[in-house]
């Protein structure tokens, strides 16, 4: 296992090699979000350390330890940022060549809704918020966090379901790297409880009965000792490619092809990576969505990405919701892993009608049911209904929602998330953290 990840990462420091320093230090500075409409509700630095632990202050994007309601801090929309600096120390052709953009340009922050859960309800207390959960067919209010150990010890990829009182399955969900599964009643029709809460690990089953959703105390399960699965990995890139994509497009393949490399390097265990590599449009495009299969040869997924380029689309949504069915339906997800994360990249929303919203919602809880994280990584253009949409997506599939920011000075305008306050990343440092994370946590 050592000699291929080795190879992998000999591999793509030739491929990616440029000017300078290839990999850019996480900028420093904070920046607010807007501050939301209930007091108290406050928020921290996203992954600052906070001791030597390797514990979180803040809504750390991997979810590890601390939390921003918890730590004390304050979000102080009065704070001023300093982009960090271009790791590559250049962007133009003299230094870069024509074709070859470094990785460590594009700046990003991250925001765990289920870290901060009362920051998260408190949203809908706002005029400016309290329709999202009906535009987009949501209910979160009926959230049961669960936590599965044996000894103390989490137990990865354990399935746990919600089983409603008429004995029919109401969510399904993995227990990742950390113990931890998410459980929603209730999410998108109405389901009557009691609840009972089951969990199945190496052909043992635990119940909770009578369970009814409180979000600030998690189910807590205890398993036998399960034999632990392969340490595995299945990573998969969905990204928009339409014309509105063109500012940020060629700067993104650079940096998730650094993401890649990296995550094979960085990881505190050894661990078998499967990449796919998948694009998508909208309706009347070249292509709706232009799938590939999981695969070892990280080198057809460097291939696939670069050959790709911003086109088409029109008007401002996508087919988002073809691209997620496409993503969670169409490829063989190990059925027993580590960590399952689908990384989705884009600019603008799914259309907004009842077969769409019908497809995304079906397409949302068969992550859930199959452990996939979904986590978004959100461009430039955006809007509000967009942003509640991706969240909505990642904190029902356990996952974290990632969004680009103005300090790089790259793209468009990048709207403010209405989150607390969040560290600034460089995009390829933020995405190895949370995919490093998820497949080795670190203590505390």
């Amino acid at each position: 296992m050592r000699s291929r990840l080795v190879f992998f990462v000999a591999f793509f420091a030739l491929v990616l090699g440029g000017c300078g320093d290839m990999v850019g230090t996480p900028g420093s500075s904070t920046e607010p979000g807007p501050t939301p409409s209930t007091a108290g509700r406050d928020g921290t630095g996203v992954g600052a350390p906070s001791d030597g632990t390797g514990g979180y202050a803040g809504s750390d994007p991997s979810g590890s330890a601390g939390s921003s309601s918890s730590s004390g801090g304050t979000a102080d929309a009065g704070v001023s940022t300093d982009p960090p600096s271009p790791a590559g120390g250049c962007l133009d052709t003299a230094c870069a060549g024509p074709e070859t953009i470094p990785a460590g340009q594009l700046t990003a922050g991250a925001w765990r809704d289920l870290d901060d859960w009362s920051f998260w309800l408190g949203l809908f207390d706002s005029d400016l918020y309290a329709g999202m959960h009906e535009y987009w067919g949501y209910d979160t209010t009926s959230r049961i966090p669960v936590r599965v150990t044996s000894g103390g010890v989490p137990v990865i990829d354990a399935r746990v379901s919600l089983i409603d009182a008429d004995g029919a399955v109401a969510w399904e969900a993995h227990s990742d790297s950390r113990g931890r599964a998410e459980l929603f009643a209730s999410l998108f029709e109405p389901q009557t409880g009691p609840f009972t809460v089951r969990v199945k690990a190496d052909g043992v089953t635990r119940e909770v009965a009578d369970v009814s959703p409180a979000w600030m105390t998690p189910i807590a399960v205890e398993m036998p000792a399960p034999s632990a699965p392969p340490a595995s990995l299945d990573l998969m890139f969905m990204i928009d490619t339409t014309g509105s994509m063109g500012d940020e497009i060629e700067y993104i393949k650079s940096e998730l092809g650094d993401v890649i490399a990296r995550s094979q390097a960085e990881a505190t265990q050894d661990f078998d990576l499967r990449v796919s590599m998948n694009f998508y449009k909208d309706i009347g495009d070249t292509y709706v969505v232009d799938p590939h299969p999981f695969t070892t040869h990280v080198s057809d997924v460097v291939t696939q990405l670069a050959a790709e380029h911003a086109s088409g689309g029109g008007d401002f949504p996508e087919a988002v919701d073809q691209a997620v069915a496409s993503a969670i339906n169409d490829h063989a997800w190990r059925e027993n892993a580590t960590a399952r994360l689908l990384f989705l990249v884009l600019d603008a929303p799914p259309h907004h009608d009842a077969d769409v919203m019908a497809r995304l919602q079906a397409a949302n809880r068969a992550a859930a049911a199959l452990g996939v994280k979904i986590i978004p990584v959100v461009a430039s253009g955006i809007d509000k209904e967009t942003e509640f949409a991706m969240r909505f997506l990642a904190l029902t599939t356990n996952g974290t929602y990632t969004f680009l920011t103005n300090n790089s000075g790259i793209g468009g305008d990048h709207l403010a998330p209405s989150i607390g306050r969040y560290k600034v990343w460089f995009l390829n440092d933020l995405l190895v953290h949370i995919i490093t994370e998820e497949v080795a946590p670190t203590e505390g």
